[in-house]
């Protein structure tokens, strides 16, 4: 269905109403609560509630007891299968890896960097070869880019076609579902 009069160009039967346009408002009361005892103040902080307390009354705190033993504190070791709880490890159960037939990796052996060089006049150089030369020029194997175009006049123009080559223009509506409205 197409909306009538969508600029507001028509006018409706009354002033500042627009024809085939209904005009709706919404009005709310708002009302902000107040807390505590006078001066009531609009927000909630619990502070004139109670009185602030630095520390805890001894004669009235409840110790909660814990495990069979009636621990005054959870020290979660009994019922939560972890009784057995390591400070440090027991030299009898320390078995030392064999790292290249020593007990420390010292990343040296088997790493394929047995000689540390600290000068590059040290380090041996090879020179690189490509395809035969001394130099990647990039030109061959690289999916025909043989040829190096270096100006817009030395590319040769085609005109991207659309809807599998058979349209110059992408019209959009070829393979796109029709949206319908109820």
């Amino acid at each position: 269905m197409a909306i009538r009069n969508p600029s507001f160009e028509d006018p409706g039967t009354r002033p500042g109403e627009a024809k085939h346009w209904t005009l709706q408002t919404v009005t709310s009361l708002e009302r902000i609560a107040g807390f505590g005892p006078d001066p009531h103040q609009s927000q909630e902080n619990f502070e004139r509630w109670t009185e602030l307390a630095l520390e805890l009354d001894p004669d009235g705190l409840a110790i909660a007891f814990f495990d069979p033993l009636a621990e005054g504190y959870e020290d979660f070791e009994d019922a939560w299968d972890n009784d057995f709880y390591m400070t440090e490890l027991p030299t009898g159960r320390v078995i030392t890896a064999p790292l290249g037939g020593g007990a420390v990796e010292d990343m040296e052996a088997g790493w394929s960097n047995d000689v540390f060089l600290m000068d590059w006049s040290e380090v041996s150089s090879v020179t690189g070869v490509f395809d035969g030369e001394l130099r990647e020029d990039f030109e061959d194997l690289w999916r025909g880019n043989e040829s190096y175009a270096w100006g817009w006049g030395d590319v040769i123009a085609l005109a991207a076609m659309f809807d599998r080559g058979s349209q110059p223009v992408e019209d959009f509506e070829n393979d796109w579902t029709v949206a319908t409205t109820i």
